[in-house]
């Protein structure tokens, strides 16, 4: 049986591969925090981050991009989603089940 954190980061796979945001909104707190190594600004709801996500997915089929995921262990985290060998996300979650951080970062800080 998988966890819900491998779960999560396989819906995040198929959002990207996709292009629909919708695939993990139920997963997502109200509440939730998004951080990026490449974005200055760390967002900090559910809503915001559906609608950056939305406009990064519609920009990435608009130009015909397309990413390679893989699971893989982390240090800080059991698992994260590797995005093309080159960055991946790892996922925090609250005592709902309901993500509240999600993180694109460097493979040193999984």
């Amino acid at each position: 049986m998988e966890t819900r954190e491998v779960e999560f980061l396989k819906k995040l796979a198929e959002a990207y591969t996709n292009y629909d945001a919708s695939v993990i909104e139920e997963y997502l707190a109200d509440d939730m925090h998004y951080a990026s190594m490449w974005v200055f600004h760390e967002m900090t709801s559910k809503e915001e981050y559906l609608d950056y996500l939305r406009g990064k997915l519609e920009t990435m089929r608009n130009a015909g991009s397309k990413f390679n995921f893989r699971i893989v262990d982390g240090h800080q985290h059991d698992k994260a989603l590797m995005v093309d060998d080159q960055a991946g996300f790892v996922v925090d979650f609250n005592d709902n089940g309901k993500v509240k951080m999600l993180n694109i970062t460097i493979r040193d800080y999984f």
